[in-house]
Order: C-alpha cells, then sequence, then structure tokens
C-alpha cells in the first residue's frame, strides 16, 4: 500500500518537491521484487524539467546502486541518460552526482 502511494506520488503530482522526496523513499524502501518497475519513474525523473527531482533521481541511483541486485542493472541501463546529464546540464550539482554514478560503474572496469 505504502509502495503505491508514492509510485503514484512520483507519477501524478506536480509539486516538485513531493515528488522528489517520494522518488528518494521509495528506492530505500523497494525490494528486488518492485525494482523493475521502479525503472521507468527513474528515467521519467532525469528529463523532469525541475533540477530539483533530477538531482532525487540521481541520489535514488546512487542508492539503488549500492543495495545491488536488480537496481544495480537498472543504473547500469541508464548510462547514455547520465552522460548527458554530466555534458549537457548546466547545474555543476547535477554534473557531480551523474559523475560519482558513472565512476561508481566503471570503476571496476
Amino acid at each position: 500500500m505504502v509502495i503505491s502511494c508514492l509510485t503514484k506520488d512520483v507519477s501524478q503530482n506536480e509539486n516538485e518537491m513531493q515528488k522528489a522526496n517520494a522518488l528518494r523513499v521509495l528506492t530505500k524502501i523497494i525490494d528486488d521484487l518492485y525494482v523493475q518497475s521502479l525503472e521507468k519513474f527513474l528515467k521519467q525523473a532525469l528529463i523532469d524539467k525541475s533540477n530539483h527531482v533530477v538531482s532525487a533521481s540521481l541520489v535514488s541511483m546512487v542508492n539503488l546502486y549500492k543495495k545491488g541486485g536488480h537496481g544495480s542493472e537498472i543504473v547500469r541501463k541508464s548510462v547514455n541518460e547520465l552522460q548527458d546529464k554530466l555534458f549537457n546540464s548546466g547545474d555543476g550539482n547535477l554534473q557531480y552526482q551523474a559523475l560519482l554514478i558513472l565512476f561508481e560503474l566503471k570503476k571496476n572496469d
């Protein structure tokens, strides 16, 4: 029930603060059964017009990657979007967060 309420906030809420907070909480409490459904929300949040929502999605990706399992696979699939944020974002904070995730992904290559 909590997961469905949070996914509703992420997908239908226009308030950027509630959307960002719901996304961060969702990635903290979600288990491997529901991680695949989270991929769509993370990709939508990465291209959101609000830097706050984009930052929340990047932080959520860091948390998912550190959890391991299916969450890290979702982050690996988002390399192109992360590189786009790194090179085309005017916000230094977003660039730093994207670089942090890309570093974590590539450090064992």
